[in-house]
C-alpha cells in the first residue's frame, strides 16, 4: 500500500498539479519487478516547503512508468529499469552513497504521468487529484 502526495505550483494564477510523491508504507520491495500503484485513492495535498529535505527519495522517469491493461486504475513503476538507472548515478563522481532500501518515496512529473495515462486514452484531468 502506498501513500500519496500531490504538489502543486501555481502559474497564471492557476494551481497546476506537478508531482506525484509516492511513499510505501513498510518500505519499497525491490524484489518485485513492478510495483503498481492505485491511482484511485485519496491523496495528500502537499506543498513542497512541507518535503523533507532529510528524506531519500528518487524521480522516476517516464521511461520506467508502466501501464497494465488488467489494471486501468493502477501506474507500475519497473524496478529494473531503475535500478539500472540507480547503479550507473553510483559511479558518478560526487554521488552520495546509499542504498536501494533506504529510499524512502518516489517522485513523479505529473507531466510524465499524464503522457503515459494518454498512452492507456485515460484523461488525466478526470483522476482525484484535481477535483478533492
Amino acid at each position: 500500500m502506498y501513500r500519496l502526495s500531490v504538489i502543486y505550483r501555481y502559474g497564471e494564477g492557476v494551481e497546476i498539479p506537478k508531482w506525484l510523491i509516492v511513499k510505501p508504507e513498510n518500505g519499497f520491495d525491490w524484489n518485485k519487478e513492478t510495483a503498481y500503484i492505485s491511482l484511485n485513492q485519496p491523496f495528500e495535498r502537499t506543498s513542497q516547503e512541507e518535503i523533507n529535505d532529510d528524506t531519500l527519495g528518487i524521480s522516476i522517469l517516464n521511461t520506467e512508468l508502466m501501464i497494465n491493461t488488467e489494471l486501468p486504475e493502477y501506474i507500475g513503476i519497473h524496478f529494473p529499469y531503475v535500478k539500472k538507472r540507480m547503479n550507473k548515478l553510483r559511479g558518478e563522481p560526487l554521488t552520495p552513497n546509499f542504498k536501494l532500501s533506504e529510499i524512502e518515496q518516489f517522485v513523479i512529473q505529473m507531466s510524465d504521468l499524464q503522457i503515459i495515462m494518454q498512452t492507456r486514452s485515460l484523461d488525466i484531468l478526470s483522476c482525484n487529484w484535481i477535483n478533492f
